[in-house]
């Protein structure tokens, strides 16, 4: 997605939306409409060889706004950027999903 789709995306009424961040070490955001209002969620997946744990996590507009700054483009992330980026915004946030192979929708 580029900068500008990013830029546009909070204009849109779409009823969902996600975004890969990391494919080498697979964590992304999103949002969705839930219960009429739009829900943002980061999601993280600790891969084990052809599968993924993922957990998806709610955060506010305002983590998911800072993300999108932070992670301007699709990047290839190392596992230490990846556990950062866990810790920050998975953990210690209510759960919404978990499991193998999972996808929140």
């Amino acid at each position: 997605m580029s900068s500008e789709d990013r830029g546009n995306e909070n204009k849109t009424e779409d009823s969902s939306c996600s975004r890969l961040i990391s494919n080498l070490v697979r964590f992304g955001i999103g949002y969705r409409m839930e219960d009429s209002r739009r829900q943002y969620f980061a999601w993280h997946g600790c891969p084990s060889r052809n599968d993924d744990f993922i957990t998806y996590a709610e955060i506010t507009q305002e983590e998911y706004d800072r993300i999108n700054a932070e992670y301007p483009d699709r990047i290839d992330a190392t596992r230490e950027t990846a556990e950062a980026f866990r810790l920050k915004y998975v953990e210690g946030h209510r759960v919404l999903l978990q499991g193998w192979n999972v996808t929140l929708k």
